[in-house]
């Protein structure tokens, strides 16, 4: 046999294995798939629609509740940290405050007529993610104050059609979070922090734990924030402390 002949005849035997192989990488790939879409269904329709602890770290604790039907979870935290209302207040509304929260080109929309023990507005901001397009938040934000306990009640929820959109971003269409602060003895105050939040088209195995970290960390670093200057001895109109009389 010539060496030509014997290279054709070689080359069936190697072509042989190597399909062989893209037969089993396809196959193994087609397993995968179906791995995952089973884990997709089984974790979205998955949740016990209750409060299940997470974290418990530094004074801060953490829930997550898991919804059937939903890939997402909410996240609720717990902290106690000494400050007043106001300073609490000044952090959370006072859009001068992104430096703080790492967002930036902050602004009123409208301020919305309000009654005493109450404040609502419509406010934007951007918030830059890493090697992704930056996010727009248009929100509505709102507190309400017992007049006797002196209990806060502060809603911020995304209100995304309220000015036209904007090219430069990704505009949160999806936020419904909520804080209750309640003034204690000696300048104490009890904080719930509940975060309900799509942040724009990502997947939840990545959001999910974003959201858990994050909900952590900033209760975590509430207590540097009020010790801050601006904060320790700000005074917003209308809040009232737990030492201000009821009438």
């Amino acid at each position: 046999m010539t060496s030509s002949n014997q290279m054709a005849a070689a080359a069936p035997a190697q072509a042989k294995p190597q399909r062989r192989w893209r037969k089993r990488l396809s196959r193994a790939g087609l397993v995968l798939l179906a791995l995952a879409v089973i884990a997709h269904f089984a974790w979205v329709y998955s949740g016990s629609n209750r409060w299940e602890p997470s974290r418990d770290q530094d004074g801060v604790q953490v829930w997550t509740l898991k919804t059937p039907g939903s890939g997402l979870v909410l996240v609720k935290a717990h902290a106690r940290v000494k400050s007043s209302l106001s300073g609490m207040v000044k952090l959370l509304e006072d859009l001068s405050s992104c430096a703080e929260a790492y967002c930036y080109d902050g602004s009123v929309i409208e301020r919305l007529p309000t009654t005493p023990d109450r404040y609502a507005a419509y406010v934007q901001f951007k918030f830059d993610m890493p090697l992704l397009k930056t996010r727009q938040y248009v929100l509505l934000q709102e507190h309400w104050q017992d007049p006797v306990s002196k209990r806060l009640e502060l809603n911020i929820i995304a209100a995304p059609n309220r000015i036209p959109r904007d090219e430069c971003c990704v505009r949160i269409a999806h936020l419904s979070n909520h804080w209750t602060i309640t003034p204690q003895p000696g300048g104490w105050l009890d904080i719930e922090f509940t975060q309900d939040t799509d942040v724009g088209g990502l997947p939840y195995p990545l959001v999910n734990p974003a959201l858990i970290e994050s909900t952590y960390q900033i209760l975590h670093g509430m207590q540097g924030l009020m010790n801050m200057e601006k904060y320790r001895n700000a005074k917003v109109p209308g809040i009232r402390e737990l030492d201000t009389p009821n009438t």
